[in-house]
């Protein structure tokens, strides 16, 4: 997991593949001590991920966000990091919750401001990070606003190779 090992007590829920294969693991906003976890789905299928790095590569975050703009879907991206928001603080555990707002409000603030990936994003413009955050934001949650552009690439839920898996 990207030169890391990945600490299983995050995982709450997984999303699964046509092939009952996980695709995206849905993760705990706080890992052990209360370490910050910077996203709440995370991107398991080696296919999806090899795919989602090959378009990066060739320049897919640029076109995502030139999609999103041209398409005027600013607002609805804006959105959707919001969203992100309330659901990462939506899977946090509610006494971790007034703990990390009472004892370590600095954390805290950083966990709930966060959108995709948890990422802060800016109100004037649309700035999108790594698709493979994207695609598995829109696996886990059924929707993304430059859904139709994941598709196009194949970064969707229906794609998957069974060989791969």
């Amino acid at each position: 997991m990207n030169g890391r090992r990945f600490d299983s007590s995050l995982i709450i829920d997984v999303k699964k593949c046509r092939f009952n294969r996980v695709q995206v693991i849905i993760c705990k906003p706080l890992g052990k001590k209360f370490r910050p976890f910077p996203t709440s789905f995370w991107l398991m299928c080696p296919y999806l991920i090899k795919l989602a790095g090959k378009i990066e590569a060739q320049g897919g975050v640029k076109e995502l966000e030139n999609f999103l703009i041209k398409n005027k879907l600013e607002k609805k991206w804006r959105e959707y990091n919001f969203l992100h928001q309330l659901k990462r603080l939506n899977l946090m555990n509610k006494n971790q919750a007034v703990f990390m707002r009472k004892f370590h409000r600095n954390i805290f603030r950083n966990l709930i401001r966060g959108g995709v990936g948890g990422i802060h994003y800016g109100f004037d413009s649309v700035n999108v990070k790594c698709l493979h955050l994207q695609t598995a934001s829109f696996i886990a949650l059924n929707h993304h606003p430059g859904a139709e552009w994941l598709k196009s690439k194949g970064l969707c839920p229906d794609t998957c190779c069974k060989q791969v898996c």
